[in-house]
């Protein structure tokens, strides 16, 4: 999304610099082809300029080593983006403590205009995902955290939920907005369920796939999926397909191999070019997340269920502004957060009545078309960058 951005930002003749470290996500493991540098200065093809910086590489289990990451980053990217040109905005995504104050000093150092991106709300969502206790460390993140939005001059989220817990910390209503993620219709659109991929890995046409695409979180509350893919093992039509990384991962293939499930199966983050026929192949989309953090994240996967024109199955809190936005949209089923026997049921009513696959999904891929346009959002980015604003209230509708 953020590539998307700058490509956009660029073509309405913006320059722009990414400054970013290197790509260890998830497991915290450099990918392979890499070399990790101090520095490294790159011209994107698609017109703006990456500068990359040092920072630790360490599989980041355990919260010493992902606090020594973020100060590490945090550090380098404010040296090396001090030496990276002038510039007129920093917008700044909510890497924990060290990268945010890091970015809202090098604006200062610079003159710019600061734009702080809240995507997941700290140090709650650490809190939620069990990571920190909620106390004196917790209290201390969160009250950095609110004198940082405190000095920003405009905040960005996902939704109106996140807005109204960032609000809840005493910052002025006029400057928190709310803009949701996007995706581009264009490489994620409605297409047939037996593809290539579909048979690359092994699927028959037949087989009725429930997916669930993304990073697989500790706020994710994937861990349901084990009892659920139980409870519908007699069902030897229905498949639950992981796709994606996560820190939660090798505990759910592990839980998966010891129950000898055959319905449940992991693979990887796949290459951007087959992510339309990866969504293609799914027959409806699964989302999770914990109860405890419906409030603090927001999963983007919904966006590529919707895309794709398919069903979205959600087993997360029923207020949550997941929850409502499915049930605006009128394209999925909502069941209770974290229950397994009633997201089986859901998937199971689905894989038995087509028609209302089809009219699940085709309303879907409206909403999407009218709400998460990427062309739309990106305007609205670039008015916050620029400091004119988003809308009356402070929120693009969505």
């Amino acid at each position: 999304m953020i590539a998307e951005l700058a490509e956009d930002l660029v073509a309405s003749g913006h320059r722009v610099t990414v400054i970013t470290g290197w790509p260890t996500h998830p497991r915290g493991v450099l990918a392979p082809g890499w070399q990790a540098r101090w520095r490294s200065v790159e011209q994107d093809v698609l017109g703006f300029r990456v500068i990359r910086c040092g920072h630790s590489i360490h599989p980041r289990e355990g919260r010493f080593w992902r606090l020594w990451y973020y100060l590490t980053f945090g550090i380098s990217s404010l040296i090396n983006g001090w030496g990276g040109g002038r510039f007129d905005a920093v917008l700044c995504l909510s890497t924990p403590v060290f990268g945010t104050w890091a970015a809202w000093l090098l604006a200062r150092i610079k003159g710019a205009r600061f734009v702080y991106a809240i995507f997941d709300l700290h140090p709650e969502a650490a809190a939620n995902a069990g990571l920190i206790r909620r106390g004196l460390f917790y209290r201390s993140l969160r009250a950095a955290d609110r004198l940082l939005c405190r000095h920003s001059d405009s905040i960005v989220t996902l939704s109106a939920g996140l807005r109204t817990e960032i609000l809840a910390r005493g910052i002025t209503p006029e400057k928190v907005n709310a803009v949701p993620f996007w995706l581009d219709g264009c490489k994620i659109h409605p297409g047939p369920r037996d593809n290539l991929w579909r048979r690359e890995q092994g699927i028959a046409p037949e087989t009725f796939v429930a997916l669930y695409a993304g990073t697989i979180g500790y706020v994710s509350g994937a861990e349901v999926l084990i009892e659920t893919a139980r409870r519908l093992a007699s069902r030897r039509d229905i498949l639950i397909l992981c796709v994606g990384e996560g820190p939660m991962k090798d505990r759910l293939t592990e839980a998966t191999a010891h129950s000898g499930l055959n319905n449940l199966r992991f693979l990887p983050f796949q290459p951007a070019g087959v992510l339309g026929e990866m969504q293609a192949t799914a027959d409806v989309g699964l989302v999770t997340l914990l109860p405890e953090a419906d409030r603090t994240s927001i999963p983007s996967k919904v966006l590529g269920y919707l895309a794709a024109a398919r069903p979205v199955v959600a087993s997360v809190a029923p207020e949550s502004d997941t929850a409502k936005m499915i049930r605006l949209a009128a394209c999925g089923r909502v069941t209770a957060c974290m229950d397994p026997a009633a997201l089986a049921q859901a998937i199971r009513e689905l894989a038995d009545d087509p028609e209302t696959r089809l009219d699940l999904g085709r309303r879907g891929r409206a909403y999407f078309e009218q709400f998460f346009d990427r062309g739309t959002c990106v305007r609205a980015y670039e008015r916050l960058l620029s400091g004119t604003g988003v809308a009356p209230g402070g929120t693009l509708k969505c």
